[in-house]
């Protein structure tokens, strides 16, 4: 229950440094979804910095969609899973731990944004 509780404190710590990362405006970024260009940049933004703590439900993340962000030197790594039976949902991951294999969630978001990737 300690673990479910730092890791709980950890993605509240993440979506906050995002948060942060991501307040400039849209036009200061360049974004990247599944490695090509996002033509649709602040609406992928938009989306990203609706990132919340979700109750879980029974399903479980499927198809991986790989997002980079970058502004200036910083730059961010996520990787957005879609929903097992929610398809507009997304589980959201900090890949910013390339070695560790249990990447931290830090939230779920709802978006038609990422239908066709």
């Amino acid at each position: 229950m300690l673990r479910v509780a730092y890791r709980n404190v950890e993605a509240w710590q993440a979506r906050s440094a995002i948060r942060q990362l991501l307040n400039a405006p849209d036009g200061e970024f360049v974004v990247m979804v599944n490695g090509r260009s996002a033509p649709n940049t602040s609406a992928v933004l938009g989306a990203i910095r609706g990132v919340r703590l979700r109750m879980a439900h029974h399903t479980h993340p499927d198809h991986e969609i790989p997002v980079v962000i970058r502004r200036k030197q910083d730059v961010l790594e996520l990787t957005l899973k879609r929903d097992s039976g929610l398809a507009r949902e997304y589980w959201v991951f900090w890949t910013r731990e390339r070695d560790n294999p249990n990447r931290l969630e830090i939230g779920r978001l709802e978006t038609s944004v990422f239908d066709t990737q």
